[in-house]
């Protein structure tokens, strides 16, 4: 299955954009938002707390197990640490990120011509391995967003989608985004060396996913893909 991958530093807006692109009709397929940090959370939520923010929403198509009856302890403190240290997975958790994503893959409706947004992973060249038999990544959408706007951008929480987000103090994130710096960016130039196209979007204090996604359906290179 094919799969955008959204790049962007802390603040950029890519989990709104995501959000944003899932709510798009699109003849004959549709956009899955594969959100990797907001499914991280989920995973160590006690599962009466996530119900409960649930409310009586829908469940989700193809539902399957309960997450604690996939996730073991160990796995789910491997998960929680690494939020809390806002650290990446590396070669020891290849299996455990599989597993998550093959998780989120059970309970949705993906179908064989629609789309994943991944958001979240891979964020450094050696996930890419570890999702290449799961899925293909043929578009990468960088959103250009410097520390300082990001910082603000976050702060003033303008998509009301970090409520919450025990990550956003401002000494993690000036460290989240000098990770993304070491770890993410020079994906985004492996990606690009690959032969893979790049749409390059630059994000602004006031910028929301409605804009860029309009920026996104003008790009030839977009539109070939959809």
């Amino acid at each position: 299955m094919k799969a955008f991958l959204i790049v962007g530093p802390p603040g950029s807006g890519k989990s709104p954009l995501g959000d944003y692109l899932e709510k798009q009709s699109l003849p004959g397929k549709r956009f899955w938002h594969f959100d990797f940090g907001r499914l991280l959370r989920e995973i160590i939520k006690p599962e009466e707390a996530a119900k409960n923010e649930a409310g009586a929403a829908e469940p989700e198509p193809g539902a399957s197990a309960a997450k604690e009856e996939v996730f073991n302890l160990t796995e789910q403190a491997r998960v929680r640490q690494s939020l809390q240290t806002s650290s990446l997975f590396e070669e020891g958790d290849k299996e455990l990120v599989r597993k998550i994503f093959r998780f989120y893959l059970s309970r949705s409706g993906v179908g064989p011509d629609d789309i994943i947004i991944l958001n979240g992973l891979p964020r450094h060249w050696a996930q890419v391995a570890w999702l290449q038999d799961l899925v293909k990544i043929v578009l990468v959408i960088n959103l250009d967003c410097p520390e300082e706007l990001a910082v603000r951008r976050i702060l003033a929480n303008l998509d009301g989608e970090r409520q919450g987000r025990e990550d956003d103090r401002l000494e993690v994130i000036v460290r989240r985004y000098r990770l993304y710096l070491e770890k993410t960016g020079p994906l985004v130039d492996f990606l690009r060396q690959s032969g893979l196209p790049v749409i390059e979007l630059q994000v602004e204090r006031e910028t929301r996913p409605e804009t860029l996604w309009k920026k996104l359906q003008a790009n030839p290179e977009f539109q070939k893909l959809l």
